[in-house]
């Protein structure tokens, strides 16, 4: 059996602080994903859990990948590795038996398993991709409504001013020119 580390060991060989590594922890978590914990609760981790986490972490430094599409493409890599195992297992067994029919059926649907895990990955990378397209389209449409508020404001504001000098001008010339009852002086 593996030695299980500490968090704080676990922080310091992946180079994040204790906040990160528990939003980590909970993140594969909430999709399944078993981290050891010991009698009080607290949180141990294997060297398969500290592989998984630095996995978790490419994957969230890929561009255009969420905390959360990160956490199924690790739990969806980790479940690949287990299967790659477990198979690399059977295989042995399976050499002892002479049907070699049996061994490419298997690895034939095991192939055909991996497949559709792959499409429906990519179904909600489409996905996601689209909602975030949606997203920025209305994003955009609102910040050209705002630009163009502001450019209709400007434009109100030059025309308020332009007729409140002219205004002034009009006060100024009126206030400047001799009423007709005072013609003598």
């Amino acid at each position: 059996m593996s030695e299980i580390h500490s968090p704080r060991h676990v922080q310091e060989l992946l180079g994040i602080d204790s906040h990160t590594l528990r939003k980590y922890a909970t993140l594969l978590e909430g999709n399944g994903y078993q981290i050891h914990r010991n009698h009080r609760g607290h949180r141990g981790y294997f060297d398969k859990d500290v592989t998984t986490l630095r996995k978790l972490i490419e994957f969230i430094g890929q561009e255009g990948m969420s905390l959360e599409l990160s956490a199924k493409a690790v739990m969806s890599w980790n479940s690949e590795e287990n299967e790659s195992v477990s198979s690399a297992e059977e295989e042995s067994v399976q050499t002892n038996l002479p049907d070699k029919e049996i061994q490419q059926n298997h690895n034939f649907d095991e192939l055909m398993e991996r497949i559709e895990h792959l499409e429906q990955i990519n179904m909600d990378l489409i996905k996601h991709l689209k909602e975030k397209a949606v997203r920025e389209a209305y994003l955009e449409e609102k910040i050209n409504q705002i630009v163009k508020y502001v450019e209709r404001s400007e434009q109100l504001l030059v025309e308020n001013s332009k007729m409140m000098l002219e205004e002034t001008r009009q006060q100024i010339a009126a206030a400047q020119q001799k009423k007709w009852w005072k013609w003598w002086k």
